[in-house]
């Protein structure tokens, strides 16, 4: 019996018992916690929710979850629990976790997504109602809608995002409608731009408070709306840009602190999403590009 122990903070581990009979009686191990990161400067924090799996050569391996905590005490995790991979040895009929020798191969998160495809590619996702009761195809691209949640919080097109550091650029067409895109961890904080009336305004939302940061006309429409992790500037995370693409740089309208937009901050465990919703009328989204920057 393979458990998590400790909270599914710093001091998160993994303990195993075992018995004869799923009845029990169990006997604890007597090295528990056979795994933990806690009190260790290593990389991946908050490690628990292992399960142990059987390779096809007989060999054994755990998968479990963890964070990347980064910048200065307490440190800052952002993309939520993560899977990760560790050896597993079996010594007098217990498991002993080890680091793991093999590597996945790195996912290729980098896309650019048009929307010419039938539906939705399965990235797209919605914190609040789900895409296809607000989302339609269009020949340019796709149409966001204006749709709440059940907690009355805007639903949007989002996609969740990986890696330290990054940019994603929305190309809109707003219309007559009023829209935001931005990068969210949950609904009362979130850093974005918000488009209407012909103009676009940072707007950063910690809590209870909503700050305007600054605003500029729009270039014609389309209009590429630019959000871009950075590195950090006060001991955080990173950095979190918002502007305005023009096909040679970008028109920086705010710069801001990644660590508001953490999990050690607002809570919550399954990371930010950096997305779209419209909160009048609809927006039609020609084009999302995402790239992660690497050093």
């Amino acid at each position: 019996m393979v458990i998590a122990e400790g909270g599914t903070d710093r001091g998160h581990v993994v303990s195993v018992a075992r018995s004869r009979s799923p009845r029990g009686p169990f006997e604890a191990a007597a090295h528990n916690p056979v795994f933990t990161h806690r009190s260790t400067a290593h990389p991946v924090q908050n490690v628990g929710h292992a399960d142990l799996v059987e390779r096809p050569d007989g060999t054994w391996a755990a998968v479990y979850l963890g964070t990347r905590p980064r910048g200065r005490s307490p440190r800052f995790h952002v993309n939520g629990r993560e899977t990760f991979l560790a050896d597993v040895s079996w010594v007098d009929d217990w498991p002993r976790f080890e680091p793991a020798r093999g590597r996945i191969p790195a996912g290729q998160r980098d896309f650019e997504d048009d929307f010419s495809a039938p539906g939705l590619d399965p990235r797209w996702v919605s914190p609040g109602q789900r895409p296809d009761r607000f989302v339609h195809g269009a020949p340019e691209g796709v149409v966001v809608g204006h749709a709440s949640s059940e907690t009355g919080e805007p639903s949007g097109l989002f996609t969740r995002v990986g890696g330290d550091h990054w940019e994603a650029d929305f190309v809109v067409d707003p219309g007559e409608g009023a829209c935001t895109v931005a990068l969210r961890l949950d609904g009362a904080h979130w850093y974005g731009l918000h488009v209407a009336g012909g103009a676009a305004t940072a707007v950063a939302r910690i809590g209870q408070v909503r700050s305007v940061l600054g605003s500029r006309p729009l270039p014609d429409s389309p209009v590429t709306l630019r959000v871009r992790s950075a590195e950090p500037t006060w001991n955080g995370p990173d950095d979190i840009e918002l502007g305005i693409g023009d096909g040679h740089g970008t028109d920086v309208l705010a710069r801001l602190d990644g660590r508001y937009l953490s999990t050690e901050v607002a809570g919550g465990f399954t990371g930010r999403l950096v997305g779209v919703w419209a909160e009048s009328g609809e927006v039609l989204v020609r084009r999302v590009r995402f790239a992660e920057r690497r050093a």
